[in-house]
């Protein structure tokens, strides 16, 4: 009896120790499970893969930098080598219809899409757009085709394709999140536009706010800043110089040279709206008569070497620098900026490649100078003027325009640059030879609708300020 109760008594004790040895082991599970949680909230796992994300995407940055200051070197030497030619042997540009042909059937047989441009690598950021890499070889060599048979375009169009796609498809490769893909395209933004113009700082906002209207990455800043400055080292390196003019006299401040000025950003900005509109129309109104792609490109390229021929235009094909010159000089004929202009929106309505930007130059430059000879003004500080302004409220990016101004001209008419990018930025509205600009600041009173649509899908309203607020009332 007492054997049994003994038994019992111990099967008891090692029931209640097993017990609590699971009851302590429970514990200790917790207890780790706790520690482990802690563990990992304070290395936070997902800070380690944004910091690797980070630095590879910063490392990635500074490889396209090099890789697109190269590309920019080879483009500009090029351009060099088919301007002189051009220049000496002007009867190439008997093969415009030819090169419009060529132009028209590659882009649109292998392109992929590739015609739509800086559009493209605008809507790879806004959209997740797909970009492809042949987009920089096709932009590079049919540039240099549209130059040596004698086509008036520029040539930031290319850098800054070239920089978009080249970015793209490493952002693939290396399957980068969605927002350090979009901070790798813009630093190829930045490094295209820096190194083609030799204007490092102008080229680190001009990616950080082309995207949009109204609207700055900062969150680009670092990227942009690395790519474009390296990418304009690198071009530096190689050999490559761009041109430089200097502003001779600020003239003392009286109210008639401020009336100049105010005269003269408004004149910018309504040419800088003309052009951004008339090469839209143009594309639009070929596409709309001529169906059949060959066809199109056919007419439309015999109209611009009519049109060379006619008016004896062989002085604007190509980038047609000199026009800067003019401007600062003082020698500007008033038929010069439109003669410019009319060629520049016919080669590129007709859809052959190459930028806007130093057209645009050429356009602004031209017209401040001669503004400046029939008033009295300095030219070469209307000239300068209007080249920052011309450019900046046809792309909708004015900290670009007046960083620019500065990087060309230095900072003693900083307050002049300010005041008619400013102007001419308002005065252009919602217009850009950049369509697929998204509106995140509209420029216009009565115009909040326009917020968060792109420029080319923007209602086709008609009605002036007066009307508007009207209507409102009544409706209201």
């Amino acid at each position: 009896m007492h054997r049994l109760i003994a038994s019992t008594i111990h099967q008891k004790e090692e029931t209640l120790t097993l017990v609590e040895k699971r009851r302590l082991n429970n514990l200790a599970l917790k207890k780790a499970e706790k520690n482990l949680w802690f563990f990992f909230e304070r290395v936070n796992i997902k800070s380690l893969i944004a910091r690797k994300s980070f630095w590879l995407t910063l490392l990635l940055t500074i490889t396209c930098g090099v890789i697109i200051g190269v590309m920019s070197w080879l483009f500009l030497n090029s351009l060099s080598i088919v301007g002189y030619f051009q220049e000496h042997y002007a009867f190439t540009i008997c093969l415009i219809p030819l090169a419009g042909l060529l132009t028209a059937v590659i882009y649109t047989k292998f392109g992929k899409g590739a015609h739509r441009g800086n559009n493209l690598i605008i809507e790879s950021v806004n959209e997740k757009a797909d970009v492809p890499l042949r987009m920089a070889f096709l932009a590079f060599f049919f540039t240099i085709l549209t130059h040596f048979s004698g086509g008036s375009a520029g040539r930031e169009g290319t850098a800054v394709q070239m920089g978009g796609s080249i970015t793209n498809k490493v952002t693939k490769r290396f399957h980068l999140t969605d927002k350090h893909r979009e901070l790798l395209i813009l630093s190829g933004i930045s490094a295209g536009f820096g190194s083609v113009f030799g204007t490092p700082l102008a080229g680190v906002f001009f990616g950080m706010e082309v995207c949009y209207v109204g609207k700055l990455r900062y969150d680009a800043l670092l990227h942009c800043m690395l790519s474009s400055f390296i990418a304009s080292t690198v071009t530096y390196i190689l050999g490559v110089s761009h041109d430089s003019h200097i502003i001779n006299v600020i003239p003392a401040v009286t109210p008639q040279f401020i009336g100049i000025i105010l005269f003269a950003a408004v004149i910018f900005g309504i040419t800088g709206k003309l052009f951004a509109i008339t090469i839209h129309k143009l594309k639009g109104l070929y596409g709309k008569i001529f169906v059949n792609y060959l066809l199109r490109a056919l007419v439309s390229s015999c109209i611009v070497l009519f049109a060379f021929l006619v008016l004896n235009g062989v002085r604007y094909t190509g980038l047609s620098t000199w026009l800067i010159d003019a401007g600062f000089n003082g020698t500007v004929q008033p038929y010069d900026p439109i003669m410019k202009f009319g060629f520049t929106s016919l080669t590129l309505g007709a859809g052959f490649q190459g930028g806007e930007v130093t057209p645009l130059f050429d356009i602004g430059a031209s017209l401040g100078g001669w503004i400046g000879q029939i008033s009295g003004v300095e030219p070469s500080l209307l000239a300068a003027l209007g080249l920052i302004a011309v450019f900046g409220c046809a792309t909708n990016t004015p900290i670009t325009t007046v960083i620019l101004g500065v990087e060309l001209f230095g900072v003693q008419a900083l307050p002049y640059y300010v005041i008619v990018t400013v102007i001419s930025y308002y005065v252009s509205g919602h217009s850009s030879i950049y369509s697929s600009q998204i509106v995140i600041t509209s420029k216009k009173l009565l115009s909040k609708e326009h917020v968060g649509l792109r420029l080319d899908a923007l209602p086709k309203r008609r009605g002036n300020v007066l009307r508007k607020l009207f209507y409102k009332e009544k409706k209201t």
